[in-house]
């Protein structure tokens, strides 16, 4: 054995690295967007699934997060043909258990093959001919998988020493099969796979070619034979003879769907004119069809594409680089899924120049010739989609009719063409009336009742980001005819009830019973419901300090029961029965959310609840009872009803939107605003009649004083985290100062000097 640094002989793209690698992994680990979101083209209705790691991805070498293991890639295929061949003289999982893990039991197999040797008795039947030849397989296949499966770590492979196997090591493998005695053709057939295997993971690494060459016109042409080829074709990969590689390559790609995209992979794409000097020396078009059928997925598509159709027009690879070039091309016209419309005539504006308009008119040529090509419904449909786009809506609909005509049944492909008529009719659309209504309603029936409840994750048919723009696009339409509350409907933006006016709209819309069939439908798909509405007009009425409206409006936020987005399980919006974390009506010295939400109360207040006990306070402190100790608590709700206080609770509204740590601008105006606690503590001020209630006050004051400050200065900025935080932070606060001055002697001011670090700080700078 001998160990050479993988710095010397490691290659990119060639198959050395994938077949020494174990397991390679393509894209990102962390999230994910469904093809579905972000593509209306679904290659998986034209393309068979040996292509499916190689349609277009645009965030993943291979479709799907496809990976590629060597170590395991066959072990089903490997398993079923031994138990095949070994009659049930063996179990299964025996079967199983020696082949895939043979380096654990190396010692129960190298036993094995000495009693076979010496012809001992044991559990197994030895005597029997495929039982000796699977040991014998097992004991030379082992010794070579310890070099085979040798793996490093991608990214420390500059450092890596790589194990080979020594060159007589590899000949003595080779000596073993040719004294093979058995005329067996199974046997003999992995055997010979050994030897290759053996010499491709030996310090002659070039030796596997003389080999192949002298003994694969005896063998069958199955796996084995094309897992073969691609040792050889690795081996002038490392040799620098990427000609020879890649013409091998493309015989394995082009016969062997199993090793289609371990092909694909170790392929080195080349300069055109190279590989036109390539296809032309080869002799079966097929070959020449597959060498451009790699070269396209790493280069022009279409003009790999075009090169194909030109050797053979039904070229099954075809088909995939079609599908590539069509995900291409929508990708550089599909808006992404957070961009808005300005307005439809803005859209499509901007969509016509962006398709590559050569390649467009030769797909709607090879279209119009159906029996020239292998999937006629796949070119009708490329043809069709893109015309949409380049506003020719009379040609995508005779596309569409016509590759209805050739789907033959496929449903992936009726509900694509189905898909694409929906896209084109909705395309269409300058004013939504009844007449447009009655043209779409059918198609988005179907969408909302057939497609969507039955889709799941191993569901390729990409209708996702049709339903996002079709909302979003009819959204803009109702816009631009003064609809906002259909527009609103159809594509959700909260700014809309910003204003009071909208959502009197809405309410009113939602609640008539003279909607037509589409605006049904589309208000029982509206993400949101009158409870949203008013609740969240309840608690901008409270902000506002219209506490006897915001009671009424609570009142009417009846819980509504919905379902979970991720998994549709059934759950209750609570609304007005929703319980406060905290009690919204302490007013601590230390602001403590959590410590508020974990201490035990003895009064549980929902928002409702919380609502009728601050009018009742209120009503009190206008009839002058205990005025004092209702506008402190009343201050204290409004206090705590803010970002800065323990009942963030009372806010969350699917239509307020303000779950986080950073308050969009349109809720700061409320949910940063200390003018109402200030208020309340205003009026509790005026009322207090002896020092310590005075001391409170000062010190709530303060309170809120340090709040505004937090607000104006950081959190009424787009991005205040971190920006100007090196401010002085301790501010001669009024409060403190009133604090500090006046109310010293009284037992608040102890307990605000033990708890406050704040104030000890302020204490130490200025009054020391």
């Amino acid at each position: 054995m001998i160990k050479k640094s993988l710095k010397k002989w490691y290659v990119v793209g060639s198959l050395s690295v994938l077949l020494s690698s174990g397991i390679y992994t393509y894209g990102c680990a962390d999230g994910w967007w469904s093809y579905s979101s972000i593509s209306n083209f679904t290659p998986e209705a034209f393309a068979d699934a040996s292509y499916e790691p190689l349609f277009f991805a645009p965030y993943d070498r291979f479709y799907n997060g496809g990976y590629m293991d060597n170590a395991s890639m066959f072990n089903d295929d490997i398993v079923e043909e031994w138990t095949t061949y070994l009659q049930g003289k063996l179990d299964r999982e025996e079967i199983k258990k020696y082949l895939l893990s043979s380096q654990e039991y190396a010692g129960e197999i190298d036993q094995l093959y000495a009693n076979l040797k010496g012809k001992k008795t044991t559990s197994w039947n030895l005597k029997d001919e495929r039982i000796r030849n699977f040991v014998t397989f097992l004991y030379q296949a082992k010794e070579i998988e310890s070099y085979s499966n040798d793996s490093y770590s991608y990214w420390d492979y500059e450092s890596y020493v790589a194990n080979l196997m020594e060159e007589n090591q590899a000949d003595k493998v080779e000596k073993i099969y040719k004294n093979l005695k058995s005329k067996d053709l199974f046997f003999t057939n992995r055997m010979w796979f050994q030897v290759l295997k053996a010499k491709f993971y030996s310090t002659n690494r070039a030796s596997v070619i003389a080999f192949f060459e002298q003994t694969a016109a005896k063998q069958p042409k199955n796996n084995l034979y094309y897992r073969g080829l691609s040792y050889v074709a690795g081996a002038y990969y490392q040799a620098g003879d990427y000609d020879k590689s890649n013409a091998l390559y493309a015989e394995v790609f082009n016969a062997n769907a199993t090793l289609r995209q371990v092909a694909l992979y170790n392929y080195k794409p080349r300069e055109t004119e190279r590989v036109k000097q390539l296809v032309s020396s080869i002799s079966s078009t097929e070959v020449q069809a597959a060498v451009w059928a790699m070269q396209g997925y790493y280069t022009n598509s279409m003009d790999a594409l075009k090169e194909v159709v030109a050797i053979d027009s039904k070229s099954p690879h075809a088909n995939y680089l079609l599908t590539r070039w069509v995900n291409e091309q929508e990708s550089s016209v599909l808006k992404y899924r957070e961009e808005s419309f300005k307005s439809s005539k803005e859209y499509f504006s901007s969509l016509k120049k962006a398709i590559d308009q050569s390649g467009l008119d030769w797909v709607n040529q090879m279209a119009a010739q159906p029996q020239k090509v292998d999937n006629p419904s796949l070119w009708l449909l490329a043809s069709g989609y893109l015309s949409i786009f380049q506003g020719d809506y009379k040609a995508a609909e005779a596309a569409f009719a016509k590759a209805q005509k050739e789907a033959k049944g496929n449903v992936l492909i009726h509900n694509q063409i189905r898909l694409f008529g929906l896209i084109n009719q909705v395309s269409q659309i300058s004013k939504m009336d009844a007449k447009a209504e009655q043209v779409i309603l059918n198609d988005m029936q179907w969408i909302y009742t057939e497609i969507i409840p039955h889709s799941n994750y191993e569901d390729p048919f990409r209708y996702e980001y049709a339903v996002h723009w079709i909302r979003q696009y009819l959204a803009a339409v109702y816009k631009e005819q003064g609809n906002s509350v259909m527009s609103e409907i159809m594509f959700s933006n909260l700014d809309f009830y910003g204003k009071v006016d909208n959502t009197v709209k809405m309410e009113k819309f939602l609640l008539t019973q003279k909607k037509t069939t589409f605006e049904q439908l589309m208000v029982d798909k509206y993400e949101y419901n009158l409870s949203d509405i008013y609740e969240r007009r309840a608690i901008n009425l409270f902000y506002q300090d219209k506490v006897d409206q915001a009671i009424v409006e609570m009142k009417k936020a009846e819980p509504v029961t919905t379902s979970y987005a991720y998994n549709d399980e059934p759950y209750v919006k609570t609304y007005q029965n929703t319980i406060l974390l905290g009690n919204p009506f302490n007013g601590k010295i230390q602001d403590c959310n959590d410590c508020d939400h974990v201490a035990k109360q003895a009064v549980k207040y929902t928002k409702l609840s919380f609502l009728e006990k601050v009018k009742e306070m209120q009503d009190k402190i206008n009839k002058g009872e205990d005025v004092y100790n209702n506008a402190l608590l009343v201050g204290n709700a409004f206090y705590n009803a803010t970002y800065y206080g323990n009942a963030r609770v009372f806010y969350y509204n699917a239509l307020v939107n303000e779950y986080g740590n950073f308050i969009s601008p349109a809720e700061r105006k409320y949910l940063l605003n200390m003018s109402m606690a200030k208020k309340y503590y205003a009026i509790a001020k005026k009322a207090a009649t002896t020092k310590e209630q005075k001391a409170k006050m000062a010190y709530m004051e303060a309170k809120t004083e340090r709040n505004e400050f937090y607000a104006n200065q950081y959190q009424n900025k787009e991005y205040y985290w971190g920006a100007g935080w090196d401010d002085p932070m301790f501010k001669k606060w009024k409060g403190f100062q009133e604090l500090a001055t006046q109310y010293s002697d009284t037992k608040y001011y102890q307990e605000v000097i033990n708890e406050c670090g704040y104030f000890r700080t302020y204490i130490a700078k200025n009054h020391m």
